[in-house]
């Protein structure tokens, strides 16, 4: 495990990093704060990696919270040779994770598109060991869907695989991120973690969605949508979320995209370490 320095605003979060061994992928973590305090646990998006979070980690242990943050498997730094991607695989993986570092539960957790469905399948399977959730650009795991939308879904794995990796990359960009340094990041992430990687977690994210009538998430919830966020129906789908579940806040983040967390991470951040402090 190394030590190392991030740096935002007069914050300065100092990160160990470690790895695991899980189910024929080695996993590469982070975490920062002191260890007694409560634990935010953050996951990327898809075809992104734990850089995301730069932003938020030096906030999150400012405002006295322990944070943890990973490269999901087949994205970053984590490897693996299983060749499939799913969320509940990767909601056990979490589970591995937290175990390792010795994370006292509950946690909260704060996941970014991707990443909001594997937090939504982690609480599903283990409801006791979550305190809130946050979530930013994500689509409800559990809300009903269209016949359409799901043929649409299906349709994406074949159209996505018939396009250059280069033109996708350049598409993806331009589609979840306002600023240039954001979009920068993503170019430089996407460009890394390669086309395989990425088409095997779409394969797997496009086969997240389980509808589940009468489903609620007792637990509170912080619902982030960037307004200039295009990204296929998330907007209408945190808004029926919100509407859905007893203890949730729903608020959009202005001029920012469907990475709100780097479009505009004062805002995010604000709006997060409000929300986990009340």
């Amino acid at each position: 495990m190394t030590g190392r320095e991030r740096r935002g605003g007069t914050a300065r979060a100092v990160e160990t990093a470690h790895s695991v061994e899980v189910s024929g992928a080695r996993l590469h973590y982070w975490t920062a704060g002191d260890a007694e305090h409560p634990a935010v646990v953050l996951t990327h998006g898809a075809g992104a990696d734990h850089r995301m979070f730069d932003p938020q980690v030096p906030a999150l242990v400012e405002a006295g919270f322990r944070t943890l943050r990973w490269d999901v498997r087949y994205h970053g730094a984590s490897v693996s040779d299983t060749g499939r991607f799913r969320t509940g695989y990767a909601a056990e993986d979490l589970g591995a994770l937290l175990d390792a570092a010795g994370v006292r539960r509950p946690v909260v957790l704060l996941g970014q598109s991707m990443g909001g469905n594997i937090a939504q399948e982690y609480l599903l399977r283990r409801p006791e060991e979550v305190a809130a959730l946050v979530m930013i650009g994500s689509t409800s795991s559990t809300l009903p869907v269209t016949w359409t939308e799901r043929q649409r879904l299906a349709l994406s794995r074949t159209l996505l695989r018939m396009l250059p990796f280069r033109r996708l990359t350049r598409w993806m960009t331009r589609a979840s991120a306002q600023e240039p340094e954001a979009r920068e990041y993503l170019r430089r992430a996407f460009t890394a973690n390669g086309r395989r990687s990425f088409l095997t977690t779409w394969d797997g994210m496009t086969r997240a969605v389980t509808p589940s009538p009468g489903y609620r998430i007792e637990a509170p919830e912080l619902l982030l949508c960037g307004e200039l966020d295009r990204t296929g129906n998330i907007r209408s789908a945190m808004e029926r979320w919100s509407e859905r579940d007893p203890h949730s806040e729903f608020h959009v983040v202005p001029g920012a995209g469907h990475v709100a967390n780097l479009d505009r991470p004062d805002e995010v951040n604000r709006l997060t370490v409000a929300f986990l402090k009340a």
